[in-house]
Parts: C-alpha cells; sequence; structure tokens
C-alpha cells in the first residue's frame, strides 16, 4: 500500500495550567507539514489536540522545528 499523501498528527507539547495549550504537527506523508499552537479552557486534552488541528495558528518553521524536530519533510508554506 502506497501511503503517499496519507495525514498523520502528532502532538508536539500540551499544557494545563487552568487553560490548556497545544502544539499539533499535522504531516501529509511524503510531501509536507505544518504546525498549530491554540488554546481552551483545559477541561480535555483530546479536544484541545482537535481544536488545535482545526483552527490552530501556524507555527513558524523554526519554532515547529523545535518542536518537532524529527519531521524531515518540507515545511508547508
Amino acid at each position: 500500500m502506497n501511503d503517499l499523501g496519507s495525514k498523520e498528527v502528532r502532538e508536539g507539547r500540551y499544557w494545563n495550567s487552568g487553560y490548556g495549550v497545544c502544539i499539533m504537527a499535522s504531516i501529509t506523508k511524503g510531501i509536507d507539514w505544518a504546525a498549530y499552537i491554540d488554546a481552551d479552557n483545559g477541561y480535555r486534552e483530546h479536544d484541545c489536540m482537535r481544536k488545535t488541528l482545526e483552527s490552530g495558528s501556524k507555527l513558524s518553521e523554526a519554532d515547529a522545528r523545535h518542536f518537532f524536530p524529527d519531521i524531515e519533510l518540507p515545511y508547508r508554506r
């Protein structure tokens, strides 16, 4: 099976100090990737992860590579 173009997500960090803050990577296998950050009410980590992928702010490439140094694909522009 060829997975070129299939999607993968990774959680980079999650903090909860009254608010949930999450950093996620969205990877298109064999093509590119981008990382996003967002926050929510902190009730459920999984909800914050989903919200981050759906509407989070895109990180700069330098910040994204800090949290995900092992991803070798080009960073999505």
